[in-house]
């Protein structure tokens, strides 16, 4: 997913980016990026990999590696809590409860404290 679509998205469904970073090296690209040649110089401009957390009125996006992980429709009823300890996003619902693991994205402790800070205003944004 491009960093296009991701703003077509924020915008036509009002919702804001919880987390984004450059992802991780994979093997391959580690050694692409530590070889001298015009190849590793190609590839690292078209490399720019992304990974995100999105959170709309309608969804929320997992997205790792600019490919949708996760997607989670919502329906204005759910009270979202991030757990900074388990790294998880829940969401719970009358009637149910879900986890979202958010391993993949290697959340920080300062990134933590973002997202939770972001959940809150969206919630009082959305009231």
């Amino acid at each position: 997913m491009t960093k296009k679509e991701i703003n077509n998205i924020l915008k036509s469904e009002s919702g804001i980016i919880l987390l984004e970073k450059e992802s991780e090296q994979s093997f391959f690209e580690s050694i692409l990026n530590n070889t001298v040649s015009l190849i590793s110089a190609i590839y690292f401009l078209t490399r720019k990999k992304l990974d995100s957390l999105i959170l709309t009125e309608k969804r929320i996006l997992l997205i790792v590696r600019n490919k949708i992980q996760l997607e989670k429709k919502l329906n204005g009823n759910e009270s979202l809590i991030y757990n900074g300890v388990k790294s998880s996003l829940e969401i719970t619902d009358q009637n149910e409860k879900s986890i979202i693991g958010l391993n993949k994205l290697r959340v920080s402790y300062e990134e933590g404290k973002s997202i939770r800070q972001k959940l809150t205003e969206f919630e009082s944004r959305t009231e």
